[in-house]
């Protein structure tokens, strides 16, 4: 199961984060080689900041990246002017897998941070879950949203409360997330060439790969799944932080909410 979630998340998920370097050039009219440096330098440097911290103070990173992540997916619901509803959508994707999962999930959590806060970030998951489903029920019968909307929340849910946490991430990160954003991509960077396109697509995924790799060569431990574990979650965080903020400069968030109301 994680070595199948690994090569899926590697295959299908990391790509859309390669874009960024499209998104980029496009923000910050990289022109030249130096500014390329300078970009890739501060995009590097923010992700081996958040491995350092995850060194140094794993318990903090941890909830802070769980914070982070949770209002980066609630991008992905067009509910523009409607902020707390879109935040509940994205801190559903977090917190419903401890409402029925919590076992399991401790039991991640725990190969990441302490067991003992393992726990409590759980616990405190399961009670933010379950204060959630009724306000996902409102948001599915409000009449702010559309049908592909009410379709995407209920699948959400039963997901994340059915699915076990691994398997449910997986399809969500994958085929939902990380195809929706190729595809709003494909939109907001119409002037990009289809081969530029690739390129961007394949080259920093093969870097990832290849680092990936590195790390787990030179830290392999005899826990097999730990190692998995961390270098998925990890190596997540290293590159979500940075990929989030390349697409608040580039005001992706807001042109998808206001352009992807009719398509949607």
């Amino acid at each position: 199961m994680l070595l199948a979630a690994l090569s899926l998340v590697v295959i299908l998920g990391v790509p859309h984060g390669s874009l960024d370097v499209l998104f980029a050039r496009q923000t910050y009219q990289l022109v030249h080689i130096t500014k390329w440096l300078k970009f890739l330098g501060f995009y590097s440097a923010s992700s081996l900041l958040i491995i350092a911290l995850w060194i140094l103070v794993p318990g903090f990173f941890f909830i802070v990246f769980l914070i982070l992540s949770a209002i980066h997916f609630s991008d992905d619901i067009n509910l523009s002017g409607h902020q707390f509803l879109k935040l509940s959508y994205g801190f559903a994707v977090i917190t419903l897998p401890g409402v029925i999962h919590g076992a399991e999930l401790i039991k991640l959590y725990g190969m990441i941070i302490d067991v003992e806060l393992a726990q409590q970030v759980v616990l405190i998951s399961r009670y933010v879950g379950l204060c959630l489903l009724p306000i996902l029920l409102t948001l599915f019968f409000t009449k702010k949203t559309n049908i592909r909307s009410q379709i995407e929340i209920i699948s959400i849910a039963i997901l994340f409360l059915m699915a076990t946490p691994i398997l449910a991430f997986t399809i969500y990160f994958c085929f939902m997330h990380s195809a929706r954003h190729l595809v709003r991509s494909h939109f907001f960077l119409n002037d990009v060439k289809r081969q530029e396109f690739i390129y961007a697509l394949i080259l920093p995924t093969v870097a990832v790969i290849f680092m990936g790799l590195c790390i787990w060569y030179f830290k392999l431990t005899p826990s097999f799944e730990k190692d998995l574990i961390q270098i998925i979650f990890v190596g997540l965080a290293a590159l979500t932080v940075p990929h989030a903020w390349v697409l608040n400069k580039a005001k992706f968030s807001k042109w998808a909410t206001s352009s992807f109301k009719k398509i949607d």
